[in-house]
């Protein structure tokens, strides 16, 4: 089982092929936050040296023509074209090197090539904010549930920036749907992700965006993905997006307030599903090679390509989690 886990992982290749890689990047990008009043053009991270990056990696084992053969964000799903369809046709976007477009497309892509998305569909969103995916997936004739933290545990700064939902008009996307149809397939409801016993059941599938990892560390986010996938009717899906350490195995963010998982984070986490008879979609850990993926982008993060960042002193990425609950 062991050695199943870590080849799926593949994580003892992956430390290989990024060292020099994180190295490199990690001590360019401490270098450029540390520049008070920096430019921005003075500020990039790792534009000049994408030469030397690329030479410290090797093609890994996810297809180069597959839209999510990665778990990890990569600019290789940014420029697929069933990946710009995603955001044309049903966000009604124009596509962004940005790693939270990203986290949209891949939920979407999820649910949908696993046939979730369509009439008669039961769908909980958790942490939703102002984000578009309740809209989308009304529009697209699921029956929602929108949940978001109450006003007592919600994180101030997250409100201020307007991504906190505490009506259902917030979270409707006039683009995407009429709002008479989405108030008829839409529901919200405040939900403490930490109260386990709260979690509705009764729905066919579950998503969050870069929610878990606020929610009070790695193993309050473990214990929720846990407890919600039981929730799940049988045949169930949930798809989830969270932060990946890119840098280490060993030390990570782990705060109540933010974490950053590691491949050792999620393999105790596919032990612990396995237990409990759900299952984790094999990771594949394959950063990709494209010289955006090289480019980490620094505080204030106003890089036009942020598909890596820098968290204290590590380099993170957004990673996809897929969580089955069998049929009976």
């Amino acid at each position: 089982m062991k050695r199943i886990l870590k080849r799926a992982l593949g994580f003892n290749r992956l430390k290989n092929r990024l060292k020099a890689y994180i190295q490199t990047v990690v001590e360019e990008a401490l270098e450029a936050r540390s520049d008070a009043g920096a430019t921005p053009e003075q500020r990039q991270s790792s534009y000049r040296i994408t030469s030397r990056l690329a030479s410290c990696l090797q093609p890994g084992v996810a297809s180069p023509n597959a839209l999510f053969g990665s778990s990890l964000c990569r600019a290789e799903d940014l420029i697929h074209p069933t990946y710009q369809a995603i955001c044309r046709n049903d966000l009604r976007c124009e596509p962004v090197f940005h790693r939270k477009q990203w986290e949209f497309v891949y939920i979407i892509h999820q649910l949908r090539t696993n046939g979730f998305l369509r009439p008669g569909r039961r769908g909980l969103g958790f942490g939703v904010g102002t984000e578009p995916l309740s809209s989308l997936f009304a529009s697209l004739g699921c029956t929602i549930l929108a949940s978001d933290a109450p006003d007592d545990v919600s994180d101030e700064g997250w409100k201020r920036t307007a991504q906190h939902a505490s009506a259902l008009r917030q979270l409707w996307h006039g683009n995407l749907i009429a709002y008479e149809d989405f108030a008829a397939a839409c529901s919200f409801q405040p939900l403490d992700m930490r109260a386990h016993d709260q979690i509705p059941g009764g729905h066919d599938f579950h998503w969050s965006s870069c929610v878990i990892e606020h929610i009070g560390g790695i193993r309050a986010a473990q214990d929720f993905l846990l407890a919600s996938a039981q929730k799940l009717n049988p045949g169930g899906i949930a798809v989830h997006t969270t932060e990946f350490n890119l840098a280490s195995d060993l030390e990570t963010v782990d705060e109540p307030g933010t974490c950053v998982f590691r491949g050792s984070d999620l393999q105790q986490l596919n032990s612990e599903l396995a237990m409990q008879g759900l299952e984790m979609e094999p990771l594949v850990l394959d950063p990709g090679v494209h010289a955006y993926n090289y480019h980490v982008d620094a505080p204030p993060y106003d890089s036009k390509v942020h598909l890596r960042l820098l968290l204290e002193s590590y380099a993170a990425t957004s990673i996809g989690i897929v969580i089955r609950k069998p049929e009976l």
